[in-house]
């Protein structure tokens, strides 16, 4: 059994990161990239190039369905779920305990839990610098996998809640 990286390493460290002890989310081959506006769907592309160069196969990027999202969480934030289609599915379920965070713009959150991966922002400006830190996450993560050489286990993520501001 791989063991995951208990840290990531930022070039600018946000502003507030826990990580939690709790199952490390597992990527398979099911794992998509869900947005709630395609306004920012371009944005998402760098994310699925990093994980193709690292494991050849291309994973693709879809709208998560309105009849999968409450009006309200798409009307206050942008949204990047990665996961995979059956938990997208229940997304207003696990969403509902996001409700009332209020983040300024410029801002971002960033949550990992055993079942997904969740990039909330207000606008594009936090939007943008959030997938910079999935991006610099998925990179560690990707290369510790590479190195430990273990490709019959899964791609772990230890489950972590990451705030932070461009400012």
């Amino acid at each position: 059994m791989s063991i995951y990286l208990k840290e990531f390493e930022f070039e600018n460290p946000p502003k507030q990161i826990s990580y939690l002890d709790k199952e490390p989310l597992k990527l398979t081959n099911e794992f998509l990239f869900f947005h709630n506006k395609s306004k920012f769907r371009n944005l998402i592309t760098q994310l699925q190039l990093l994980i193709k160069s690292y494991t050849n196969a291309p994973l693709h990027a879809a709208g998560i369905r309105d009849s999968y999202l409450k009006e309200e969480y798409s009307e206050n934030f942008l949204i990047i779920l990665f996961t995979n289609s059956k938990t997208v599915k229940s997304a207003n379920s696990f969403l509902e305990a996001y409700s009332d965070i209020k983040i300024k713009p410029g801002c971002f959150y960033l949550e990992t839990t055993s079942s997904y991966m969740l990039l909330l922002s207000s606008e594009m400006n936090g939007l943008t610098l959030g997938i910079e830190i999935m991006k610099e996450i998925l990179k560690q993560v990707l290369n510790d996998y590479m190195n430990q050489k273990k490709f019959d286990d899964y791609i772990k993520i230890r489950p972590f809640r990451l705030s932070n501001c461009s400012n």
